[in-house]
């Protein structure tokens, strides 16, 4: 990158710090594995058909297999669930992702008991841009907690709107 690319990708950075968003955990599964990851990239597209876009960094470590599934499940977190976006979104804990908390079957991809929302989304496009994926959901299902109280990222941290 040059100097200038290198300045405006710092500037491009402070900016999105200041730029609150909601907390999910995208999951799947393949082959019998559940898998799973930290994600704010998150966006409604229609609401008619009801539809997502999930945007995964082509270096984690779900990215291959997101590729090839039928559906994927956007659990929004709720402000009491930080230990699991802490859990999915560091590589080395990853053994510890789905031993308390989800319904699993692996027959759909996992859900998160207790979230702020779980979307079920049938997988039905996915386009490839910079470092990134944007991968485009129909919703199937939906799950919602009754309170609305999601965990949010802001300048680096989890926080609350409350």
């Amino acid at each position: 990158m040059s100097e200038v690319g290198d300045i405006l990708g710092e500037a491009f950075k402070q900016a999105m710090r200041r730029m609150a968003a909601t907390v999910n955990v995208i999951s799947i599964c393949v082959d019998g594995k559940p898998m799973g990851i930290t994600a704010t990239a998150v966006s409604a597209v229609s609401m008619d058909p009801p539809s997502l876009l999930v945007c995964v960094n082509q270096a984690a470590s779900v990215h291959p297999w997101i590729e090839d599934v039928t559906h994927f499940n956007v659990n929004v977190l709720h402000r009491d669930q930080a230990d699991v976006a802490t859990i999915f979104a560091d590589r080395k804990l990853e053994a510890e992702r789905f031993i308390r908390g989800w319904d699993n079957d692996c027959i759909t991809p996992p859900r998160l008991r207790g979230a702020q929302a779980s979307i079920l989304c049938r997988r039905i496009d996915h386009h490839r841009f910079g470092t990134h994926s944007i991968f485009i959901g129909v919703v199937e299902e939906v799950v919602a907690r009754p309170e609305i109280d999601p965990l949010i990222y802001l300048d680096g941290k989890f926080g609350a709107c409350s």
